[in-house]
């Protein structure tokens, strides 16, 4: 007889309310176990011939969930029993031992626990763009699995490629799909590293994650000169967008996160020094004239903690990153209506700064080795090491020539 596992509503035995558990029951060598899930429902609100909780009942909310989870249950326990049939173990096993079998692989870490648990590290760490790497990484997998709960032995070659074929067909880009899996590839790697997951059900030995040469972002300089110049009403939220991103390029491209967490014990004499967000790396910038100008405009009457720019309203660091990814939507919704006044053409968003810099730098001679040719383009680590190796004052002479 072909072992199996079922939804079923265990009637033997009545909780106090009058309601009866929701079980797991396994049938293997012709003996029946049962395992006992979270739930429990009066006999009229189960739906046996779709083993779901029906709609009727208001004892749990968010029942959509609720139904997803205990099916999920359902399906790893096949997924297990499938398994241990196709290697034979299955017929040394004695129900005791296939039920002990299923518990150990439901009490396994999930890849959304261990990831969520990354999450709140770095929120903690007050590293929000970071964290929001992650939870889109999280996103994505739910996205093409319909949410399943995924150990880290279920994120094999196979999946892999199951996702790459999905999010391909849909005509989103191959570096999209790269940003993800090595996203997921550095919650694997930091699994393994705490002995939650064994190195031998590594994915990526075998699967390499492929990508294509970034299209150029770079603007030309008559087009910066543009943005710089155009009139707009003090204050708007698009006179606001300008003046992130004219203060971006005037910093070496500065990352937007970076922006939004300027304080004013970040400017010391006439420097700029802050760490970055991503990656905790610190930089120390000159000011110069044009970056001031717009400075000027938000630094009074702050106070010391304070941050310079509106972008962080809120206190709590969820609802901070919030702000971050509310304003950077508006921001490049802003950017796209001032290309459309500037008559540019390229598809302006808040990386364009950071590209155009090191595009400019390098039309004026500046050394590669000063700005590297990496500078956020292609290996950002690559960058970081020509950065460090380098005197401020040769960096601030290429900043200032690059300002004018």
């Amino acid at each position: 007889m072909k072992s199996s596992a079922n939804l079923v509503l265990d009637l033997r035995r009545p909780k106090k309310d009058e309601t009866f558990s929701i079980c797991l029951r396994i049938v293997h060598n012709r003996t029946s176990s049962y395992i006992t899930l979270d739930y429990s429902i009066f006999p009229d609100h189960w739906d046996k011939e779709n083993t779901v909780i029906k709609k009727e009942s208001k004892k749990y909310k968010n029942l959509g969930r609720i139904n997803n989870s205990i099916n999920q249950k359902r399906i790893d326990a096949e997924d297990i029993i499938e398994k241990l049939t196709a290697s034979g173990e299955i017929h040394k096993l004695s129900i005791s031992e296939l039920k002990t079998k299923i518990l150990n692989r439901s009490s396994k870490t999930t890849f959304r626990v261990f990831n969520k648990k990354i999450i709140d590290e770095l929120i903690l760490s007050k590293k929000l763009g970071n964290a929001s790497c992650y939870k889109q990484a999280q996103k994505f997998l739910d996205r093409y699995t319909n949410r399943k709960e995924l150990t880290f032995e279920d994120i094999n070659y196979k999946l892999l490629k199951t996702l790459e074929s999905k999010h391909l067909s849909k005509d989103y880009t191959l570096n999209s799909l790269s940003f993800y899996l090595r996203t997921i590839r550095a919650t694997y790697n930091r699994a393994i590293k705490e002995g939650v997951v064994k190195r031998d059900f590594y994915p990526f030995e075998n699967y390499s994650i492929k990508d294509t040469k970034t299209v150029k972002r770079a603007i030309k300089r008559t087009d910066i000169d543009k943005i710089k110049n155009l009139e707009l009403v003090q204050d708007t939220y698009i006179w606001h967008a300008r003046n992130y991103f004219m203060f971006s390029f005037y910093n070496m491209g500065m990352n937007f996160a970076d922006i939004a967490h300027l304080k004013k014990s970040n400017f010391i004499n006439d420097r700029m020094v802050y760490k970055r967000t991503k990656t905790g790396k610190n930089y120390s910038i000159k000011l110069t004239a044009p970056a001031n100008k717009i400075l000027s405009y938000y630094i009074k009457d702050q106070k010391h903690k304070d941050y310079i720019f509106p972008i962080i309203k809120r206190e709590t660091l969820e609802l901070q990153l919030k702000d971050m990814q509310n304003e950077i939507k508006t921001f490049n919704k802003y950017l796209k209506k001032i290309a459309d006044l500037c008559g540019i053409e390229s598809n302006l968003t808040s990386y364009v700064a950071r590209h155009t810099w090191a595009t400019i730098a390098k039309d004026l001679n500046v050394p590669v080795s000063v700005i590297s040719e990496g500078l956020g383009h292609e290996d950002i680590k690559t960058t970081q090491i020509y950065l460090d190796s380098f005197d401020a004052d040769v960096i601030d002479k290429a900043n200032a020539l690059i300002s004018q």
